[in-house]
């Protein structure tokens, strides 16, 4: 279903000066997605847009609520644009715009690419024990004897896909530990996506397929390395397809994906250190 929204977004004056207001969304589990400048004091909003150049009248304006805009699903991913008039209403669309000064606000890609995560998941995380962080440790080594994924990189995926907790359900249909898509697991041998092992190593499995396909870099044991721009692909691949990856010959325009792989290699930094730091001080035992 095709839609257009035209709506006149107000600035509050608990909020910043005029001129200068933010613009808030999130997307529910059904897909809706929700707008709203009025500043949320609960729910998993993000701001999307600093608002400019809006009017007096504009900013005098009474607040309004948040609008849901239902989601349009495409096997191509979603756009929404945006543009502001010079009375200071905002204009959304996800039909293509004809006409000037409009610019794209988001971009959602196919498969796990078309869901945000958090509070709009169908089973967010809900395991705040400390011990699930070490709870999957064996099948984490196994599966970097066998598949050859670093442990530090695997465990990032896993801490930005489901928090370590094995039961969550993305809005987008993907399962597990891993977040793997129904079709995906099957693919990777996986009988049982909620099996933790099962969910674990078939991740990894496809994520050495994803390597094979993007990593042409020489050196490592079996002839190959993933260079930074190679991680990168095979994230954006697991997150939102190999195809998107080759159709923009790297990472695809999606603000989903593009968030994704950078939290990822932001954790994966981070348990290097740790697996760094776990290594210098078992070292220096005597």
């Amino acid at each position: 279903m095709r839609w257009r929204l035209v709506l006149a977004l107000a600035v509050l004056a608990s909020l910043a000066t005029p001129g200068n207001a933010d613009v808030w969304q999130r997307t529910r589990a059904d897909g809706t997605v929700e707008f709203t400048n009025v500043a949320p004091k609960s729910g998993n909003w993000s701001a999307v847009k600093e608002t400019k150049g809006m009017s007096a009248a504009a900013a005098r304006a009474r607040r309004l609520p948040a609008v849901s805009i239902p989601a349009r699903t495409s096997s191509s991913g979603g756009i929404v644009w945006s543009r502001e008039h010079e009375d200071g209403t905002l204009e959304f669309t996800n039909v293509s715009p004809v006409g000037a000064r409009w610019k794209v606000l988001f971009k959602t890609g196919p498969g796990k690419a078309s869901a945000l995560r958090g509070s709009t998941d169908t089973v967010p995380p809900r395991d705040s024990s400390s011990a699930r962080f070490s709870r999957y440790d064996e099948h984490i080594r196994d599966q970097q004897a066998l598949y050859g994924i670093p442990q530090a990189f695997l465990r990032a995926i896993i801490k930005t896909e489901s928090d370590f907790d094995p039961h969550v359900v993305s809005s987008a249909g993907a399962l597990g530990l891993m977040q793997m898509l129904p079709g995906t697991a099957k693919l990777m041998g996986v009988t049982d996506v909620w099996d933790a092992r099962q969910n674990i190593m078939g991740g990894a499995r496809y994520l050495q397929t994803l390597a094979r396909r993007f990593c042409h870099t020489p050196g490592g044991s079996d002839g190959l390395v993933c260079s930074f721009d190679e991680k990168v692909k095979v994230l954006a691949g697991y997150h939102a397809g190999p195809g998107a990856v080759e159709k923009y010959g790297g990472m695809p325009p999606f603000e989903t994906t593009r968030a994704y792989v950078t939290s990822v290699l932001q954790r994966y930094e981070e348990y290097k250190r740790r697996e760094a730091d776990m290594s210098e001080l078992v070292s220096a035992k005597p």
